[in-house]
């Protein structure tokens, strides 16, 4: 039996496809195979991966009508002969010892899944940041069984940084929702695998560069991402005809917590439609975000005047936009994890390019930050009259009011907090 089958679906995505097999190609594991399923692309797709078939017995081709994500990673894994299976999506690439190191762990433990941390990964910035949560230390690397399960929901939630046992899978029926489109349909599976494994283990290492400037990205989609409420009906039916009382109230929870971050991410003619939505939501599990204060106030504000809510934050995200986009040059005032984090913001809006470096108090050191270098905010002096200083801190800090000081003194005034950006355009996992 083959040891693992990747599964890679794929829909017009030409630019980085022959990159992601390469690097599947160039796994130290050697007994796999490679699953790609086409799903009606109108590109060079179909070229490309009947190509790599011809010059690698391990790649199989599966070309189908356009039924959408679903429906293609649900053919990939009925056709799958390995003991465990792998997703890869089509515009992510992985690191060559990725699956000897997932699939030695899942044998040696005999886990139902095991899954490993990810590198956001920004190609146009030579720059990549680990994920890690710090405060499951202790957790990491070992087995957890279901005695464990709602610690399963804390770690970075995705499908794609794992192998899951195929006889698992099978045994529980855990398969996509195939609705039209991308755009959250890997939320019900992963909601599944977490729910009915018994033993699984999570790696501090990170094998998985899950690619940030794909403009075309399913998540970025005007529309697409409107289909998370059936994503979610679709997994708690699941969960409610299993009786699985426990996972369906962190189902719901997670119902919530999404809909602030589609919120953010759709357009914003789409806001007042979709505030709707989270209204209808926000009342029958309104309780659920008691766990999260902040989380809470802001939908209850959406909810309470959706026509006000939207206005105010259409207007307040487009002049941050703007005042962003109208500077000559961004300077990052913070190049620890926040600093970083407001870059990948920038990065995400498209406006990366006039970021001109990184800023830190005089005494302090840091090195470089992808292709972007550290400088003193003292010797930005310069700057200062056609700079927009990004706040890299968090604005209750004393490190905020003795950085925004030090501006003061330095004639830098045109400043725009990290809170402000995460508001109005952060969503990152």
């Amino acid at each position: 039996m083959t040891k693992v089958s990747i599964i890679v679906p794929v829909y017009n995505g030409e630019q980085y496809l022959s990159t992601c097999l390469d690097s599947i190609l160039a796994q130290t594991l050697e007994d796999i195979e490679v699953i790609c399923v086409d799903d009606g692309s109108s590109d060079q797709s179909p070229a490309i991966l009947d190509d790599y078939a011809k010059r690698d017995s391990h790649v199989h081709v599966i070309h189908k009508d356009n039924r959408g994500y679903g429906h293609s990673m649900n053919v990939g894994i009925d056709a799958a002969s390995g003991e465990y299976i792998g997703i890869v999506e089509s515009d992510d690439c992985i690191l060559p010892n990725m699956y000897e190191t997932l699939y030695s762990t899942a044998k040696n433990n005999d886990l139902d899944l095991v899954k490993s941390d990810v590198i956001f990964w920004w190609e146009t910035l030579r720059y990549t940041c680990e994920y890690h949560k710090e405060d499951l230390n202790p957790y990491y690397g070992r087995v957890l069984d279901s005695s464990n399960r709602k610690l399963f929901f804390q770690f970075f939630m995705n499908t794609w940084t794992g192998i899951y046992k195929r006889s698992f899978l099978n045994e529980n029926s855990i398969r996509h929702n195939e609705t039209p489109g991308a755009a959250y349909q890997d939320n019900g599976f992963w909601i599944q695998t977490l729910s009915f494994c018994e033993r699984a283990m999570w790696l501090k290492d990170a094998f998985y560069l899950y690619r940030q400037d794909n403009p075309l990205a399913s998540v970025k989609s005007k529309s697409n991402v409107l289909t998370m409420v059936n994503e979610y009906n679709f997994v708690s039916k699941i969960l409610t005809e299993k009786h699985k009382e426990q996972e369906l109230d962190i189902c719901n929870y997670y119902r919530v917590f999404r809909h602030r971050g589609v919120f953010l991410r759709i357009a914003d003619d789409l806001k007042r439609g979709y505030c709707e939505i989270i209204g209808k939501d926000f009342a029958r599990y309104r309780e659920l975000a008691d766990e999260n204060k902040g989380l809470y106030e802001w939908l209850e504000r959406v909810c309470i005047n959706p026509d006000k809510f939207c206005a105010e934050f259409v207007r307040a995200k487009q002049e941050t936009l703007q005042k962003l986009e109208c500077a000559e040059h961004i300077i990052i005032y913070g190049a620890a994890w926040l600093g970083q984090t407001a870059m990948r913001i920038l990065a995400c809006q498209g406006i990366q390019k006039k970021i001109l470096c990184f800023a830190i108090s005089a005494g302090k050191t840091a090195e470089g930050v992808g292709n972007l270098s550290v400088r003193c905010i003292d010797d930005l002096v310069q700057y200062k009259d056609n700079s927009v200083i990004v706040m890299g801190v968090n604005d209750y800090t004393r490190s905020y009011c003795q950085m925004k000081e030090q501006l003061k003194k330095l004639g830098f005034l045109n400043t725009v907090d990290l809170s402000r950006l995460t508001n109005y355009f952060y969503y990152i996992y």
